[in-house]
């Protein structure tokens, strides 16, 4: 379906091949909100639709913090009038508008990550960003100001070729050691291999499909929590529980690849966003000769590859039959003479894992340590899956999330009791958090290791309910973390609630307008009274990334 929304001199389009009937996608126009909200003070966004409507909370919430704020209201109708209520009194004030910008919205029938692309004209599409639903099931992302005066955006789904991966920090060794048997070949090989751009796969990846070193020399692009880097596969390791055998990769990083996507830690572990890509490689395709090769028994290394090698034949001098060389788990492709030794000169061809071929077709000799140049280098290559993003998973759904690399946890104080799965209530799914003995200023602390960057115009995301109405302001969220990785504790400003009730309500706290440090390590919710609470649940916790 398409739609046409114009905004002055420019105009926004969505291209989007529905998969199903049921998909439901949809650009609009966001509300941009300015102003300056006076320190000290709690304020939500109420939203009114049509001049006469009632004015209804949108469940947003802010601290004031006396600084000039932006606030885009993503999801909401941008033609709605909005304004900002004094949570603990009657008083509003009118925020400024600035100029209008667009999201994307909505659902489809299967929940999968969505690739946005934009374009001038409808010809040349450049990737922009992936999108993934919330825990309600609703996309919602942020549309960046078009440049040009007439642009078009486009949402593919499922953004096919993208894969979840866990990641951990390689043992130092230096470049050369790793079974796919780079060493001897150092010099000439790809500067990101030189540089420390390595990683190792788990087994099964490593021999992808039964095929021994299917995936040596093969380049991913990483996207991790503080930045995105290309690796090249150098080495196999053991995978730990939770990865491989949950349908996700692992990668096992070298320090210099691995400090680029934890922002410079060398230790430890998180997850990341991976595709497949082109190892960067300059000239031809090249094969080196093992040392201890002879006529009869010969092992050939292909390297200097653009994509993975499928497969390596041999033809000796006055043959007409191919022999296609087995592989070993080392990377190597092995000539055995049953009868016949090599007879020179020999054509040796190469398969890429796409069904390319390079052919070396004279080589008149072949000595131990030898480096041979091809006359070709692999060119084909399939469309590249949409570029990686680093995905925030809830932090709450029925459990906290706990997968190697990305880990919630919660711990109460001040006296608070919590029970991580009460079975008893739940918004969505099963279970809900549950906080009870809530009284003097006691509180719960949610901890995410190992941090995460703050995500552009995101949003915390929460789902409370209490046993017995609660006044507003007798509850209250931060969020903390670091100005830096590795940096000293920050804490934002402590946002009062509205008044809670035993119906459930969805609470935002917009991250960047909220004051959330640039490295964000949780979040807290606390009584704000000496006196006692009743019994707090929170459900369909997590960071929207919008």
């Amino acid at each position: 379906m398409t739609r046409t929304f114009p905004t002055g001199l420019a105009a926004a389009s969505l291209i989007f091949a529905a998969s199903s009937s049921a998909d439901d996608l949809k650009i609009a126009r966001t509300a941009v909100l300015n102003g300056t909200l006076p320190s000290s003070t709690n304020w939500q966004v109420d939203i009114q639709q049509g001049g006469s409507a009632a004015w209804i909370s949108t469940g947003v919430v802010l601290p004031g913090r006396g600084i000039p704020i932006t606030l885009r209201m993503d999801g909401l109708p941008g033609e709605a009038a909005f304004r900002f209520r004094r949570i603990d009194t009657a008083a509003t004030l009118t925020p400024t508008l600035g100029a209008p910008a667009w999201h994307l919205s909505g659902t489809t029938a299967a929940e999968q990550p969505l690739a946005i692309q934009s374009s001038p004209d409808l010809n040349l599409w450049t990737p922009r960003e992936l999108a993934y639903s919330g825990l309600d099931g609703r996309y919602v992302c942020a549309l960046d100001a078009l440049s040009a005066p007439r642009g078009f955006f486009r949402a593919q789904a499922p953004a096919v070729g993208i894969r979840d991966a866990s990641a951990a920090s390689h043992t130092p060794l230096p470049n050369y050691e790793g079974a796919a048997g780079f060493g001897p070949i150092y010099d000439d090989m790809p500067q990101l291999f030189k540089d420390g751009f390595v990683g190792a796969l788990d087994p099964a990846e490593y021999h992808r499909d039964g095929k021994n070193a299917a995936a040596a020399g093969e380049c991913y692009e990483l996207a991790g929590p503080h930045g995105r880097t290309t690796v090249m596969i150098t080495d196999t390791t053991t995978a730990p529980a939770g990865t491989v055998d949950a349908g996700r990769s692992f990668f096992d990083l070298g320090p210099n690849g691995f400090k680029v996507l934890s922002g410079g830690t060398t230790d430890g572990g998180f997850t990341a966003g991976v595709r497949l890509v082109p190892a960067p490689v300059t000239g031809n395709l090249k094969l080196f000769v093992v040392p201890g090769s002879n006529p009869y028994y010969t092992q050939l290394r292909p390297y200097n590859y653009r994509a993975g090698v499928d497969k390596v034949e041999l033809l000796n001098n006055g043959a007409t039959t191919w022999i296609d060389l087995p592989r070993t788990p080392f990377n190597t492709f092995v000539f055995q003479a049953t009868t016949t030794p090599l007879a020179f000169p020999v054509a040796v061809r190469v398969t890429s894992r796409f069904g390319e071929v390079v052919t070396f077709p004279s080589i008149p000799s072949m000595a131990d340590s030898q480096k041979i140049t091809g006359s070709a280098q692999f060119t084909t290559f399939p469309d590249l899956a949409p570029v990686p993003e680093h995905r925030l998973r809830p932090v709450y759904h029925d459990a906290f999330t706990s997968v190697p690399g990305d880990i919630w946890s919660s711990g109460a104080y001040g006296g608070a009791a919590i029970l991580a799965a009460d079975g008893s209530l739940a918004y969505s799914g099963s279970a809900s958090f549950r906080i009870s003995s809530f009284a003097n200023f006691a509180g719960v602390t949610f901890s995410n290791y190992p941090g995460f960057a703050r995500p552009g115009n995101g949003m915390l995301k929460i789902v409370i309910s209490s046993a017995a109405a609660i006044p507003a302001g007798q509850v209250g969220m931060w969020i903390h973390g670091s100005n830096t990785v590795g940096g000293p504790q920050v804490i934002s400003p402590y946002v009062l609630l509205p008044a809670l009730t035993s119906g459930w309500q969805v609470i935002r706290l917009p991250l960047e307008a909220s004051g959330a440090p640039p490295i964000i390590w949780g979040f807290g919710i606390s009584a704000n009274t000496s006196g006692s609470l009743p019994n707090v649940w929170l459900d369909e916790m997590e960071f929207e990334v919008r």
